[in-house]
This record gives structure tokens, sequence and C-alpha cells, in this order.
């Protein structure tokens, strides 16, 4: 009978599981106790309300259930249905009452886990710790799920800054910063004799990019090659670091990471993240010409950078326009010199239509559009080209054909 409810369960098939150990009659062995829990652990969504029920109300062949002592392994079971359901709390409470040294780690991770997506890194943290109270070392598995709480709160905590709205855990309630915790677990787990794997060292420079501490990020990046082992860093890792370096104004050493990812090739082909975050990096360096180098090979040599796509212009014609909706102001920039630069190099022809360009309410926008003005001023100032806004759209610009030729053939503008 245990056999079968865990077979369901392995299926993800939960009303069969609960179908078959609803036909036990009188006391259930413990076997059978485990299956559905665990069935319950694999359901979807987990069946965490019914694995509580089940824990606290079964009649248990044997013994294993009395006031202070429950059968480990489904204790487990239903710490992982609570886990993989969020109720980070209710999983903490069976830990609390009925945890021992037999309790699995697997429910434990899944704990760490937990806490770290309910917004609670110190739970989390404080878990990991106790295992060693049940009798378990941590394990790699263990000190990823911290790292990735500690990560997550860095993150939350600076979205509620630029949100304006109050964070559960604010950095001077806890005494230090999630990305410092963060750096603490990876040496930590280090010195314990732990292989960092990579979503643990992505998370960990993610962290430190996201409070602006590029010299951090870029220590775990450099320390990760000096081992000869970049099989650990992935694309994620470098586009983290690229962003830290741009938040701290380090436009050298983003640019030194770029070329690094280019000889490196494979899994490291820079995308459109990567070069979103060095054309800004560059552009806030005052770094104009390298920002439109690096953006022309974006979107030219490595084609992850493609601005143009098909609409519709007032008469309802379909026509190629250039999408910028959800660029950044300097990447914006770049795209727009990269276009007139080309037309001006005879590289490309003039279209025969208007140029639409579609800024929408502009990415990172938070009341005022930040890109339609940021077009505008660069067209009329820097080249000289009337524009006019779409009656019908205004989240478009249309730049006239002919005004293109006039630019083309005069170059008047310089």
């Amino acid at each position: 009978m245990a056999s079968l409810i865990s077979t369901y369960g392995s299926l993800r098939r939960f009303e069969d599981a609960r179908r078959v150990f609803l036909t036990i009659e009188g006391p259930v062995d413990a076997a059978c106790l485990r299956a559905i829990l665990f069935a319950c652990s694999t359901a979807s969504p987990p069946q965490w309300n019914e694995a509580l029920v089940l824990l606290h109300t079964c009649d248990v062949i044997g013994g294993t259930r009395s006031p202070t002592h429950m059968d480990s392994i489904a204790v487990s079971n239903a710490m992982l249905a609570c886990s993989k359901a969020d109720q980070w709390e209710e999983s903490l409470q069976l830990l609390r009452l009925y945890g021992d040294n037999a309790t699995s780690p697997l429910a434990l991770n899944s704990l760490i886990a937990s806490c770290g997506r309910g917004g609670r890194p110190d739970m989390a943290i404080e878990v990991l710790n106790e295992m060693r109270v049940y009798g378990l070392q941590p394990d790699t598995v263990s000190y990823r799920n911290a790292v990735i709480a500690c990560n997550q709160a860095e993150h939350e905590m600076h979205r509620a800054a630029r949100n304006h709205r109050e964070v559960r855990l604010a950095q001077d309630e806890v005494g230090f910063a999630w990305w410092e915790c963060a750096l603490s677990l990876l040496r930590r787990m280090q010195e314990e004799g732990q292989q960092p794997d990579t979503q643990t060292f992505s998370s960990a420079i993610s962290a430190c990019e996201s409070a602006g501490q590029w010299q951090r990020a870029l220590r775990v990046l450099q320390s990760t090659l000096d081992d000869g082992d970049d099989s650990k860093l992935n694309l994620y890792c470098f586009n983290a670091a690229i962003a830290a370096c741009e938040k701290g104004g380090a436009w050298v050493e983003a640019l030194e990471i770029y070329e690094r990812m280019k000889a490196h090739g494979g899994s490291l082909r820079p995308n459109f993240v990567t070069i979103a975050s060095l054309v800004l990096a560059l552009d806030r360096g005052g770094q104009k010409e390298l920002a439109q180098e690096v953006y022309r090979e974006g979107a030219q040599q490595l084609r992850v950078v493609q601005p143009w796509r098909y609409t519709q212009n007032a008469q309802e014609e379909r026509v190629r326009a250039m999408d910028l909706h959800t660029f950044s102001a300097a990447m914006s920039r770049a795209a727009l010199r990269s276009y007139l630069e080309r037309l001006l190099a005879k590289e490309t022809v003039v279209p025969a239509d208007d140029w639409i360009i579609i800024v929408g309410q502009g990415r990172h926008s938070v009341e005022e559009p930040v890109l339609l003005p940021t077009v505008w001023r660069l067209l009329q100032y820097e080249y000289k080209l009337p524009v006019t806004t779409n009656p019908v759209n205004p989240g478009r610009l249309v730049v006239q054909s002919r005004d293109l030729s006039v630019l083309v053939k005069t170059k008047s503008w310089r």
C-alpha cells in the first residue's frame, strides 16, 4: 500500500495517492503516513494544509506519534509540503516541535529557500546555523539557498527605496547589509570545504551589484577566474559584474569584463543585457565613441540588439520603426547615433518612408517619460533634424524622409 501511494506521489498524482490512502481502515503504519505526506509535498500546488492535518490526526501503528515525538521522515515530508507552498512559518514550527537528528537535509534546505522567498533571510540564516543542532552539516545547497535569500533581500531593499516603500527588514534593524552577509556565507562555505556552484557565485555577485559594491563584485569574479575554473561562472555572473561597474562609474573595468566575455565565447557570449549595461557605463563615463562602438558591435556583429520592427504609420501602411521603449536613455542615444552615422557614411540608404521612433513611456520612467525628451534633444540639437509627434500616439516621434535626405546631402549640422 505504501509503495503504491509513494509511486503516485512520484508521479505527482496526489488525488490518486489520497484515494488509495483513504481505503486504509483503522490505524495506518508509518510507511503509509510517510508516503501520503510525500505525495502532499509533490502535489501541484503542494497540499501543505492537508499534510499538517494528516500528520497531527492520523492514528499510527507502533506508537510513532506522541505529544513530543513523531516519525522523523513523516515530519520531514510535511515540512517539505509547507516549504514548497511558501508556508515557511508552518515548516519552521514543525522543525521546532519535532526536529531531531533524523530530520531530512532536503527538508531543511527547502525551509531555508522558503524563508528567502518569504522575505526573511534572517530566518534562512538562522535555520542554516541550526542544522548542526540536528546533527547535520550544511551542504552546498544549504549555503546556496541562504546566499540566494540574501541576494533577494538586497534587491528588495533597493526596489523598496526606489518606490518609497517600507522594507520588511531594514538594514539598520539587522545591523548589517545583506550583500555583506552573502559574501560572508560564500567565504564560510569555502572555508568548510564546500564548493560554491554557479548559482551561489552569481547570487553573491548580484547582491554586490545591487548595493553598488563593484569592487567586491569584481573580487568574487576574479577570484573564481584565478582558480582556473570558469565553468562555475555563467553569463549572469559577468552581466551582474558589468552592472556593478556601471553603478560605480568603473567603465574601464566594465569594458575589460566585456572583452574577456568575447574572448571566452560559448556560453559567455554577450547578450542584450551585457550591451545595455556596458553602453550605460560608457555613456555615464563620457565615452560616447566607445558606447557607439559597443552598440554597433551588439547590433551588427553579435546581433543581440534589434531595435527595428514593423508597425503601421498614420495611413495604416506597414512600415519599419525603431522601437526604443525598452531601452535606457543611453541605449537610445547610441541607437539613434548609430543609425544616423550609417546614413551619413552611406552604409545604408535613406528610406522612402518617414522614420518612426517608438519611445513610449520609457524604461525606468516613474512619472514623466524620459525617452521622449532624450530623443527629441539629440535629433534637434545634435543633428538639426525636425521632429514631430504622432497626433494619435504621443509615444511615437516622426522624422520625415525628406529631412533625412537633406541631412545626408548637406551635412549642415557639422
